[in-house]
């Protein structure tokens, strides 16, 4: 049988399969070819069985992928372009059977913007964009609600009061156009209320949404007067919202903080906040099965064009870099940014992390004198966060609400709830660590990798006088005005330089006769490590000492012992710091 295509809508004028007698035990085959880009209904022509293999990895060849959505945040563009869309309307049914008011809070690039352009959508009744979803069964009048969709991204807020107000007014008399009124006030929280109203009397209930409702507040955060400017602005643009109950259908906020909900929020105290509520855990971000479920091909496209490695190995890979964020401390989730560059770059990069320098931050960890270590395993029992002051920054919910430390572990004693926070995947920690690095030692952070990879170098050449060299000129390069005389100052800049170095560390790791400090893994040496500190002044007066004293304390304690059955070089490694001063003792344990 000679199977040939003519004629294909996808630029094959004549695709030969090169069967000409395949037996397939059919009398009749439907090839089920559809016109849109060759989309083949079966793939195999309606063979299901074996003696037909080949002919279904043929045209397994001309399938098209479905596009990426990168950096597409419009529900519509993604349905009409054939894109990836993953079905999050389950949560939207959910949302709109329950209330009226809700808040949510999720890191940058999440998918708070395709979420609020998903409700747009839902409400102004456009049943035929989902079609093959969750809530196309479920709702049945797909009644069309006027939506004022609030865009900060489309406002300029960093120029001024004056020019912000007038910004803020454009857009606003934009959305009213769009929507077939005019609006007579010209300041934005009356405006915002004239329109409202105009709106219900000429279409009925209103559908407020407002996307990145805190940015104005959030990128003025080192500048207190802008910040304090931008607060009024949006105190006066929500609160007029009070008093409008009977007009709204429906109404949703999203942002990345909740410090800033407390300030601009005082005269809407009916919003429901869902982002911590378990039902909606996984509101926005993919899981795991739906990564697997909707991103299969394009896993196995990195796969045979990048790495060529067994399936599972890549999976485990993808996981680790970018898994973990978790806002109930049970789903785990990928940040949809990271995962979609992955996918359109065919390789792995730190994609979330670098679309956004997180200065601010970095400069309040220094300044609160915070070290990446203390962010492994955090507990707290305050994840929102309250800013009476400007100056006064709550470090651990900022650093989780901006998606740089996620929830590991909640805690229950009672009825109170605490939460243990830690670096969500491998992406976050180590570019958050390079760049603290760098921030301490006053260097780029693409400086900071050279010597991270220098330092491998030397510990697997076994070479711990290069190390310690090299780890001294890093110590060295600290501003004077950062160093703290404590022991764990240094054990944690030892912390930061040892993760950089991307090999298996354990930090603190438990024993039955102590801690051990760190115990790094290479693939042929093992090395345990302890830290001792000189005081400027104190009895000790020789660095050398304080390594001698350390290697000491590995033997008494026998830390090595869990390590002796593993075949690896046990290699003790004692650290000493004095008046700014590192000097390294190693010894072979003989037998490993």
């Amino acid at each position: 049988m000679d199977w040939r295509l003519e004629t294909v809508d996808c630029g094959l004028e004549t695709v030969d399969c090169g069967l000409e007698t395949v037996d397939c035990g059919l009398e009749t085959v439907d090839c089920g070819l559809r016109t849109a880009n060759c989309g083949l209904e079966t793939g195999d022509c309606g063979l299901e069985t074996g003696r037909a293999g080949l002919f279904k990895s043929v045209l397994s060849t001309f399938t098209v992928m479905k596009k990426l959505p990168i950096s597409i945040q419009t529900f519509s563009n993604i349905i009409s372009g054939d894109m990836i869309y993953v079905d999050k309307t389950r949560f939207i049914w959910e949302l709109t059977q329950k209330g009226k008011y809700y808040f949510l809070s999720r890191p940058r690039r999440f998918g708070k913007s395709l979420l609020l352009t998903t409700l747009k959508s839902f409400f102004q009744g456009k049943k035929d964009l989902f079609e093959g979803l969750f809530i196309y069964g479920k709702e049945k009048e797909w009644r069309e609600h006027p939506v004022v969709h609030i865009d900060y991204s489309l406002v300029s807020y960093m120029d001024g009061k004056d020019i912000f107000l007038k910004s803020l007014m454009y857009h606003l008399n934009d959305i009213a156009r769009q929507n077939g009124i005019a609006l007579k006030k010209d300041v934005p929280g009356n405006a915002l209320a004239e329109m409202v109203e105009k709106l219900y009397e000429k279409h009925g209930p209103v559908v407020v949404l407002v996307d990145e409702y805190d940015k104005p507040m959030v990128d003025a955060l080192t500048e207190p007067e802008k910040f304090r400017e931008n607060k009024g602005v949006l105190r006066d643009l929500y609160g007029a919202m009070k008093g409008l109950d009977n007009y709204f259908r429906f109404v949703m906020l999203t942002g990345v903080s909740r410090f800033a909900k407390v300030n601009v929020f005082s005269g809407m105290n009916n919003l429901t906040d869902i982002s911590d509520n378990d039902d909606f855990a996984n509101i926005v971000g993919f899981t795991q099965e739906e990564l697997e479920s909707y991103f299969g091909e394009w896993v196995q496209k990195v796969n045979d064009r990048t790495f060529n490695v067994p399936p599972e190995e890549l999976m485990a890979h993808i996981k680790f870099m970018y898994n973990g964020f978790s806002f109930d401390g049970k789903s785990k989730l990928y940040n949809p940014f990271s995962v979609l560059s992955l996918f359109t770059n065919l390789n792995f990069g730190n994609f979330w992390f670098s679309s956004g320098t997180p200065t601010f931050l970095i400069d309040l960890i220094k300044e609160q004198k915070q070290l990446p270590e203390t962010f492994e395993n955090l507990k707290t029992a305050d994840l929102t966060g309250h800013i009476s002051d400007i100056k006064n920054f709550p470090l651990y919910p900022l650093l989780y609400q901006t998606g740089y430390l996620t929830i590991k572990k909640v805690e229950y004693d009672g009825f109170s709830r605490s939460y243990y926070l830690g670096y969500p995947n491998e992406e976050v920690r180590q570019s958050f660590i390079r760049y603290i690095a760098a921030a301490f030692v006053d260097k780029d952070q693409y400086d900071i990798q050279p010597e991270a990879l220098e330092l491998r170098y030397s510990l697997r050449q076994g070479d711990t006088e290069a190390f310690t060299r090299r780890l001294q000129s890093f110590l060295a390069d600290i501003p004077y005005q950062l160093h703290i005389p404590a022991e764990k100052y240094y054990h944690s800049l030892v912390y930061m330089m040892l993760r950089l170095i991307g090999v298996k560390l354990d930090m603190e790791k438990p024993t039955d006769k102590g801690r051990i400090d760190a115990v790094l893994e290479l693939p042929d040496m093992v090395y345990i490590i302890e830290f001792k500190f000189g005081k400027k002044g104190g009895r000790i007066k020789r660095v050398k000492t304080l390594s001698r004293q350390a290697i000491e304390q590995i033997k008494k304690n026998k830390y090595y012992e869990p390590y002796l059955s593993g075949g690896k070089k046990i290699i003790l490694f004692g650290m000493g710091y004095l008046n700014k001063e590192l000097h390294g003792r190693a010894e072979v344990l003989a037998g490993g």
